[in-house]
């Protein structure tokens, strides 16, 4: 099961865009490849990243890493900078929410919440 995959309900995955879709706009398999191999499988976690860490990876230029994110904008779910009320709702109904155990500490801390999609392997 691929990281970036986290349920088979549609309406949650709207949020969740693989790295993969990337190449309808003009990125190349292998540059994919590469993205993946470093540990980006998610639109979410390139547009997150720096150029300057994308340009860390090997064979990748300034002018490589500027298409990439003008790809990766072009398929963000949030592409125009908006989002309804329900889309939020939908993208918080997702959150992991993780104690530490002791309900003080957890006060102090407000509660850790996970926005980030993990690969479970059981």
């Amino acid at each position: 099961m691929p990281a970036s995959v986290t349920s088979d309900d549609g309406d949650e995955n709207d949020f969740i865009v693989d790295i993969d879709e990337i190449q309808a706009h003009g990125v190349n398999a292998a540059d994919i490849t590469k993205l993946k191999s470093n540990g980006f499988y998610t639109v979410a976690s390139v547009t997150a990243a720096t150029r300057k860490i994308l340009l860390k990876i090997k064979g990748f230029s300034e002018i490589k890493v500027e298409k990439i994110k003008e790809a990766v904008n072009k398929c963000s779910p949030t592409a125009n900078g908006f989002i309804t009320a329900a889309e939020l709702g939908h993208q918080r109904k997702r959150c992991i929410r993780l104690s530490t155990g002791s309900k003080q500490f957890d006060s102090v801390l407000a509660g850790l919440v996970i926005h980030a999609v993990l690969p479970y392997n059981s």
